[in-house]
């Protein structure tokens, strides 16, 4: 790779990490404002209803790409036509036989629990978005390759906007749970048709030994660890859900769904720096600086928003009319909080292992994480009920150091020193808003106070000793404005 690679991938990667984090907060804002009123218009038990189903159906996804979309991307080589048709062949495949596996196993469970059209329409409408995410999946990886994120973003935004769009007026309406479905069906439909719109490729059906076998090497590995983060996440909330009820999974999703809130941030990162990791893996001091430079802003976005929610929250709950059911999640979001925080910081270190082809390496953690779930989660449920389920969460978050400290082998990456910064500074904010709020104002004074003392506070910290960073930081923006 020449150096002239080098700076348009630079050029790409920082334009693209900007790009999809500003549209990622205008994604967020619509999903906060969408979810807060479906959790006013919606009972706990309702909300937790659709968690349970989307976790069932969400499993599905684990078996029908098996790492090949990854395997493509991460690919130094130009994709051939072969390796994509194979791909979707084999991809298609794998969705039809998982969709019949599924309606035989909801028949069943659906019969012995006595679920009634309500659950019925709604797991048709996530098998619906299932099939539609899987037809997506060529098109999407030909502009990862491309770092082309700006339409992925934007039909990310469009999807994001007309779920809750239309959630939220069929929930008005009495629709009840139904919204769910109705929103989810339209939903897939507009990001399938416009995905087509705008990046189509030469679909067809076909089966090549050769790229299937070099597609293989790397993706099956890679689908290994998304197997067991399947087991580790989703089936272990599926038994949780068994073991707490629909009312307390609700909570936990309730309190979940606040403290990610500050992942979009992450996510816009992470989504753009898997493919540039992968191109840089010959390059390994830029290949560090980039890593640093991810981390740390991850940290200096994700750590203060979370510390925020929290604090925030209690007041929220008590300043609205009718919110007040979902006061019992205030604990768990607190535990959520933390986990969040080390989980921005450990996720973006995986993605990179995996990046530079350490696919062994992350399957070893994701295996470590699903046995200390599968210990925790059961035990911590049955004894304390949705809290004991938090208590487990941040204690198989905390196990993630071994990840810090493996990073600092293999990148010579120091990550306290890394992300210092925004955690004494978020600790230093957290400290100032739990002594404003000693004050005994009431919840509207509260909250305007603690989100104006926090932003001065977090400012004023970075501005006395982050100057490099944030100069640096402002120099990108304008590079991007004069870019324009």
């Amino acid at each position: 790779m020449e150096e002239i690679d080098l700076q348009e991938i630079k050029k790409k990667t920082t334009k693209n990490v900007f790009f999809l984090s500003v549209r990622n907060m205008g994604i967020q804002s619509v999903s906060i404002i969408g979810f807060f009123l479906l959790t006013i218009l919606l009972g706990t038990a309702e909300v937790g209803l659709f968690a349970i189903v989307a976790e069932s159906v969400g499993i599905l996804g684990y078996f029908s790409d098996i790492g090949l979309a990854a395997a493509l991307i991460q690919k130094k080589d130009e994709v051939k036509k072969e390796e994509l048709q194979t791909t979707f062949t084999i991809q298609q495949i794998l969705v039809f036989v998982s969709l019949i596996v599924i309606y035989f196993v909801y028949s069943k469970i659906s019969f012995t629990k006595g679920y009634g059209s309500k659950e019925f329409w709604i797991f048709l409408s996530l098998c619906f978005s299932f099939a539609a995410a899987s037809l997506k999946t060529i098109p999407s990886v030909l502009l990862e390759r491309k770092l082309n994120f700006k339409l992925i973003s934007t039909i990310d935004i469009i999807e994001n906007a007309s779920f809750y769009v239309f959630a939220v007026l069929f929930a008005f309406l009495g629709f009840g749970a139904y919204s769910y479905a109705i929103a989810t069906f339209i939903r897939s439909l507009l990001g399938l048709v416009i995905i087509y719109k705008y990046s189509s490729w030469p679909i067809g059906f076909s089966f090549h030994k050769n790229s299937a076998k070099t597609l293989f090497k790397y993706g099956i590995p890679f689908q290994l660890n998304s197997f067991i983060a399947m087991a580790k996440d989703r089936l272990s909330n599926l038994f949780v859900a068994t073991i707490v009820g629909r009312e307390s999974f609700g909570i936990l999703s309730w309190a979940q769904k606040a403290t990610r809130i500050p992942l979009s941030f992450m996510d816009a990162i992470m989504k753009v720096t898997f493919p540039t990791f992968a191109r840089l893996q010959d390059h390994k001091e830029i290949l560090k600086r980039s890593l640093e430079k991810s981390i740390y802003f991850i940290a200096l976005f994700v750590f203060p928003m979370t510390a925020g929610i929290a604090l925030i929250a209690p007041d929220l709950i008590n300043f609205i009319p009718k919110y007040t059911k979902w006061a019992p999640a205030i604990f768990p979001l607190y535990l959520y909080a933390v986990n969040v925080a080390i989980a921005s910081i450990t996720t973006p270190l995986t993605n990179a292992f995996n990046a530079i082809g350490k696919i062994t390496l992350t399957t070893k953690f994701m295996i470590m994480w699903t046995v200390l779930t599968w210990i925790l989660f059961p035990i911590l449920s049955i004894k304390f009920g949705y809290i004991g389920t938090a208590y487990a969460t941040l204690l198989v978050g905390m196990s993630s150091f071994i990840v810090w400290f493996m990073a600092k082998r293999v990148f010579d990456i120091q990550i306290i020193k890394t992300i210092f910064k925004p955690a004494t500074a978020t600790f230093l904010m957290v400290v100032a808003c739990l002594f404003f709020q000693s004050l005994g104002l009431s919840s509207f004074l509260n909250i305007i106070g603690t989100f104006l003392l926090s932003i001065l506070v977090y400012s004023l910290y970075h501005y006395l000793f982050s100057k490099d960073e944030i100069i640096w930081f402002w120099q990108q923006i304008k590079c991007l404005k004069q870019k324009k």
